[in-house]
């Protein structure tokens, strides 16, 4: 799911009743805020009076920030806060904060984001880490199935200073 790229259905509660559906696909990445997505909905739909806004369909947007009556107000900062993630990696994000008791659509996005990077940093490779499996590890794989390496994570667990 790349936020950068999500798309939504906007329509109006009248048009849903006068089963006229004639909303239409708006690109978010056109939009920087989300008083600029509402204005460019209002000059859309520029017959209605203060219309209410429903979203029948979306692309690239994850269940907590839209359902078909509401829409996260804060979902431009979202989106650009998740941006500094890899691709891959926004789902990961939204499950650590369902995990952690987050609410992705209230609280700062920007500041979860920074607490998940602080949390999930890539490991570090030293020099000399491409060391090499004695055969005799392959033989015991077999008995227990997987096989841990404790002498390449020796130097993380017992530092220098270690009392």
């Amino acid at each position: 799911m790349n936020l950068s790229e999500a798309e939504v259905v906007v329509t109006t509660q009248r048009e849903i009743e006068n089963n006229t559906h004639q909303g239409d696909w708006f690109r978010l990445s056109n939009y920087g805020d989300m008083e600029e997505f509402y204005n460019a909905c209002c000059s859309y739909f520029f017959n209605e009076d203060n219309p209410t806004f429903r979203y029948p369909a979306w692309e690239n947007i994850h269940d907590i920030l839209i359902n078909e009556k509401w829409f996260c107000p804060n979902f431009f900062e979202i989106r650009d806060a998740v941006d500094q993630l890899e691709e891959s990696e926004i789902e990961y994000f939204i499950s650590w904060c369902n995990y952690n008791g987050h609410n992705i659509a209230t609280d700062d996005p920007y500041l979860l984001v920074a607490n998940y990077q602080e949390n999930h940093i890539p490991y570090p490779l030293f020099e000399g880490d491409e060391s090499e499996i004695s055969d005799e590890a392959y033989l015991y794989q077999n008995m227990t199935n997987s096989y841990y390496d404790t002498d390449r994570y020796a130097t993380e667990i017992f530092g220098e200073n270690y009392d």
